[in-house]
């Protein structure tokens, strides 16, 4: 039987190994409306207790962790800060903070030799109204020294069509991770993590803005997670948004996704290590991640 629970506490979910904590899930937790408030994991540790995210960094409040955040969905920021506007060549705030709202946790009985838990959710709008409804659901798995997590998400617009879009400037959007300085080093980019792709690239200049089926970031001092794209999911193998800190699957980064008709669904897997995986390592995980 696997040595992985899940406790429900005040803000949401903690999981862990044994009696160790390996993340927190911050469902509940009241924000600032310009952060647009959203579920998010901080902190998420690896097997060894590596402290891999960052939560709210001055910067960017609004980076917390691992997290789904939406630069645009249909005319709503729901990713939280300043929008850039091409005419003025600035980042602006821009009064239409939406949020992603818990609506509660379901178990199912049993998900083998991991936990799951499913989670509704409510897109709104900065007035309150309904820009569509979310079921989540994740599972939890450890795979000898490997935690890996599968991420399963069905985004239902609330009227169509329905764009979402990314940052005009940047192009990050969807499903991202923020790296904590104890995992990436001084904030130095020099320091940071070391990316690695699918596809042989190394580094996050040379992994930014291409395609690949899973990116690997590895820690300056020790950790390492995969970030994976599944086959079935919308312009597979997908475009990443790499950075020093930063390890995003950017399925909006090639241009806006309208939805005329039903819903979006994804999944993604999350892998946790204590040490860099080689490329024979992550493709059997990628296989494994595929499989389930």
């Amino acid at each position: 039987m696997t040595a992985l629970n899940l406790r429900e506490n005040c803000l949401g979910l903690e999981l862990h190994d044994g009696d160790r904590l390996v993340a927190l899930y911050r469902a509940r937790e009241e924000l600032p409306a310009i952060e647009s408030p959203k579920p998010c994991f901080a902190p998420i540790y690896t097997p060894s207790g590596e402290l891999i995210t960052e939560y709210r960094p001055s910067d960017h409040a609004w980076h917390t962790g691992l997290y789904f955040g939406w630069v645009h969905a249909n005319g709503s920021n729901l990713w939280g800060g300043p929008l850039y506007n091409e005419e003025s060549d600035k980042y602006e705030m821009v009064p239409t903070h939406g949020r992603q709202r818990h609506d509660g946790f379901s178990r199912p009985p049993s998900a083998g030799e991991g936990v799951e838990v499913h989670e509704g959710l409510d897109w709104l709008d900065c007035s309150g109204g309904m820009l569509a409804r979310e079921m989540r659901s994740y599972c939890f798995r450890k795979i000898e020294d490997v935690y890996l997590w599968t991420v399963e998400t069905a985004i239902t617009p609330a009227t169509y069509p329905f764009v979402l879009g990314a940052s005009r400037k940047s192009h990050y959007s969807g499903f991202e991770l923020r790296m904590g300085p104890p995992f990436v080093g001084s904030g130095d980019p020099a320091e940071g993590a070391l990316h690695r792709s699918s596809e042989g690239l190394a580094g996050h200049e040379a992994t930014m803005g291409e395609r690949a089926r899973w990116v690997s970031a590895a820690g300056r001092r020790s950790g390492a997670v995969v970030m994976m794209d599944h086959p079935d999911n919308p312009r597979h193998p997908v475009t990443w948004f790499t950075r020093f800190n930063l390890l995003g699957a950017g399925l909006l980064m090639p241009g806006d996704l309208t939805l005329e008709a039903g819903a979006l669904e994804l999944k993604y897997g999350f892998a946790i290590l204590d040490a860099a995986p080689g490329h024979a390592q992550t493709e059997e995980l990628y296989q494994e991640f595929i499989a389930a």
